[in-house]
C-alpha cells in the first residue's frame, strides 16, 4: 500500500510539472509567431514588448526547473521517471534559449528600424514556417512520450527538415553576401537579415535537439540517435 501511494504521489508531482512544461511550451511558441509577425509588419513596440517580457519565460523556466529538482529530491524515482524529469530540465533550457533567439530578433528588428527591407523574402518565411513546424512536433514528442517506433519516425522527419533549414540558411547568406558585395549601402541591413537567418537555423536545431532527448526518455540510450542509424 506504502509503494502504491508513493507511485500516486510521484504520478501527481509529474503531471504538475508536466503542465506546466505545455504552458510553457505553448508560451515560446506564440513567442516566436509573434516575433515574425512585428518583424515583418515593422511594430517596433510590440517588439519591444516581446523583449521586455522575455523574463517570463525565463522566470517560467526557472519556476519548472526548481519544481522538477524538488520531486527528484522527494520522490527518488528511478529509471524512466528520473530520464523524463531531467529531460524536463533540459527542455526547459532549450525552450529558454529559442525564446532568446526570438528576442534577438526583435532587437535586430529594431536596430532595422522602419528603414524599408532590401529584399522581398522569399526564403526567410519558409525558414520560419519550417521552425515553427519543427518546434511543435518535437514539443508534441515530449510532451505526448510514445513509442520509440513513432520517435524515431518523428526523430527522422526533423533531421530532414533540419538539412532543408541549413540549406535554406546558406542560401541567404549566399544570396545576401553576393548583393552586399555589390551595393555598400546594403551592407548593414544585409548583415542584420543574415542574423535573423542564422537564429531561425538555430531554433530548428534546438527543436531537433528536444526530439533526440525524447528519444533518450523513451528508450533509456544516450546514444539512440547513433544506436538506431537515423542519419542512414
Amino acid at each position: 500500500m506504502e509503494k502504491y501511494q508513493g507511485r500516486k504521489s510521484l504520478d501527481l508531482d509529474l503531471l504538475e510539472v508536466e503542465s506546466k512544461v505545455n504552458a510553457l511550451s505553448s508560451q515560446v511558441q506564440a513567442v516566436v509567431r509573434n516575433t515574425m509577425e512585428s518583424f515583418y509588419s515593422k511594430e517596433l513596440e510590440n517588439s519591444k514588448k516581446i523583449i521586455d517580457d522575455d523574463i517570463n519565460i525565463n522566470n517560467f523556466s526557472r519556476e519548472i526547473e526548481t519544481i522538477t529538482i524538488e520531486i527528484i529530491r522527494r520522490q527518488s524515482p528511478l529509471a524512466s521517471d528520473m530520464r523524463k524529469l531531467t529531460s524536463i530540465i533540459f527542455v526547459c533550457q532549450e525552450l529558454e534559449r529559442i525564446a532568446d533567439y526570438a528576442s534577438g530578433i526583435c532587437k535586430i528588428g529594431l536596430k532595422i528600424g522602419k528603414e524599408p527591407f532590401i529584399t522581398q523574402f522569399e526564403k526567410i518565411p519558409k525558414m520560419e514556417d519550417k521552425a515553427l513546424d519543427m518546434l511543435k512536433k518535437s514539443l508534441n514528442l515530449f510532451c505526448n512520450i510514445p513509442d520509440i517506433e513513432k520517435g524515431l519516425s518523428v526523430v527522422k522527419e526533423l533531421m530532414a527538415q533540419d538539412d532543408e533549414m541549413d540549406y535554406l540558411n546558406s542560401q541567404v547568406q549566399r544570396d545576401l553576401i553576393k548583393r552586399m558585395s555589390k551595393d555598400a549601402a546594403l551592407v548593414k541591413q544585409g548583415t542584420y537579415l543574415i542574423w535573423i537567418s542564422h537564429n531561425l537555423e538555430r531554433i530548428a536545431d534546438r527543436s531537433t535537439d528536444i526530439a533526440e532527448r525524447t528519444l533518450y526518455v523513451i528508450s533509456g540510450d544516450s546514444n539512440a540517435v547513433i544506436n538506431y542509424d537515423l542519419d542512414a
